[in-house]
């Protein structure tokens, strides 16, 4: 049985969810960037993991061409930069590059445990240029509001 809360609790509960969470003042909150971040992870991840045969006929249902999958790592690797260079986390450049390197490596690694995928230097440096790009669009916008 759930204990009733009084007014006050509900209310600092109620102010966590929106206040906390979700924005501030400054923009994305340090738990929602670390959530957004968990679901780009899980994403690359559960792609990563799907058999060849899936991954293909999905490709072809959706009428994508055959380098879809490349961009979606791009991008993938380009937002968590970005997610990770921008505040409320605003890491190191030198610890982005080198997380965002070891979990390439993890990815590709990861491919030789999935039916029918075959890990590729190619797909480690298109990760890592998605993430330098990333990491350019990030430093870019600093740059011209500073210029300001």
């Amino acid at each position: 049985m759930a204990m009733p809360m009084d007014a006050h609790t509900a209310q600092r509960v109620q102010g966590f969810h929106i206040k906390h969470f979700y924005m501030n003042r400054q923009g994305l909150s340090p738990a929602a960037a670390w959530g957004l971040l968990g679901l780009l992870v899980l994403a690359l991840l559960v792609g990563t993991q799907i058999p060849n045969a899936w991954r293909n006929s999905a490709v072809q249902a959706l009428h994508a061409p055959s380098w879809v999958s490349s961009v979606g790592h791009f991008v993938l690797f380009a937002g968590m930069a970005m997610l990770l260079a921008a505040r409320p986390l605003a890491w190191p450049t030198a610890r982005i590059v080198l997380l965002l390197l070891g979990l390439a490596l993890l990815s590709e690694g990861l491919q030789f445990l999935a039916a029918d995928r075959h890990p590729r230097w190619l797909d480690v440096g298109i990760d890592m240029a998605g993430a330098l790009v990333g990491l350019g669009l990030i430093y870019g916008v600093v740059v011209c509001r500073v210029r300001r």
